[in-house]
């Protein structure tokens, strides 16, 4: 098998009721698509999610995953304590993983408690993985998972991990679904968290319109400076996601995109066509 369907979805933590509370009506259409796209991925009988997190141990020149056998992560940074999110880490595809990483002289690091190069304090899940997972459980989905951390590599290098991860996938057999966690400019109004810039929106505008006609060459070759005056935190995440789409027939669907609060939130999804010899 091989990855079966994918999705982009952002991650404030005020679209989770306990935390949002009365602000989550600014966005009903995100937490609206965030299901529905949830949904999709149990339909698509997915044994594992791969998380692409932007908030985990970030490196330049590794792509960080998490290694320990039970992933924990919870909201108490969010005054929110006493919602825990837990799932069994999909070793059997991190293995797989790190091996075709070394074949592309990619490198990958490991986070675990113990060992001899452990990261005891980088193992706990990120709100960049916790909240699509909580909409994912909701659902019925996401079983086992995978959370990875982008690196500051090349977008050429983003995208060979992607190709990377599908013959992972392919190679354990295993029924999979693709989440990049990202949101998109952060600088779209006046009082944004950090702070305005009008070429924010300029910056949204197009990057859901390349999407939406899957255009993988424009997203690669986005100016560079808009990029960076966007302030996002989504497009690597995207990019490894299209990395692990190539070659595959995928139909895109832009399911909502908003950004009540000064930064923009995408909800997409990515459904995977079989090949006739597939069941």
């Amino acid at each position: 098998m091989s990855i079966v369907i994918a999705g982009i979805s952002p991650h404030p933590p005020l679209i989770i009721p306990e935390i949002g509370g009365r602000e989550i009506a600014e966005v009903r259409r995100t937490v609206d698509a965030l299901k529905k796209l949830s949904r999709e991925v149990a339909a698509a009988r997915s044994e594992t999610v791969i998380i692409i997190t932007p908030h985990g141990p970030v490196f330049r020149d590794a792509v960080a995953v998490q290694a320990e056998e039970e992933l924990q992560g919870d909201f108490r940074a969010f005054r929110a304590p006493g919602i825990k999110l837990t799932a069994k880490n999909d070793t059997e595809l991190l293995r797989a993983v790190a091996g075709e990483s070394k074949k592309e002289h990619l490198d990958v690091v490991l986070l675990k408690k113990e060992g001899p190069l452990a990261f005891r304090d980088e193992t706990a899940l990120d709100h960049g993985t916790t909240v699509p997972l909580y909409y994912l459980q909701e659902a019925g989905s996401a079983g086992r998972i995978m959370a990875l951390t982008f690196a500051m590599l090349p977008y050429q290098d983003l995208l060979r991990f992607g190709q990377v991860l599908q013959r992972a996938v392919e190679a354990t057999g295993r029924r999979v679904a693709l989440v990049a966690s990202g949101d998109l400019s952060h600088r779209l109004e006046v009082g944004a968290p950090a702070g305005y810039d009008p070429r924010g929106k300029e910056f949204d505008q197009k990057l859901v319109q390349y999407l939406q006609d899957y255009d993988v060459e424009k997203i690669l070759s986005m100016d560079r400076e808009l990029v960076s005056r966007a302030g996002e935190c989504g497009l690597r995440s995207i990019i490894i996601l299209l990395g692990s789409l190539s070659g595959l027939k995928v139909t895109p669907e832009i399911l909502s995109y908003e950004g009540p609060f000064g930064v923009g939130y995408l909800v997409a999804s990515f459904k995977v066509w079989k090949n006739e010899e597939e069941e």
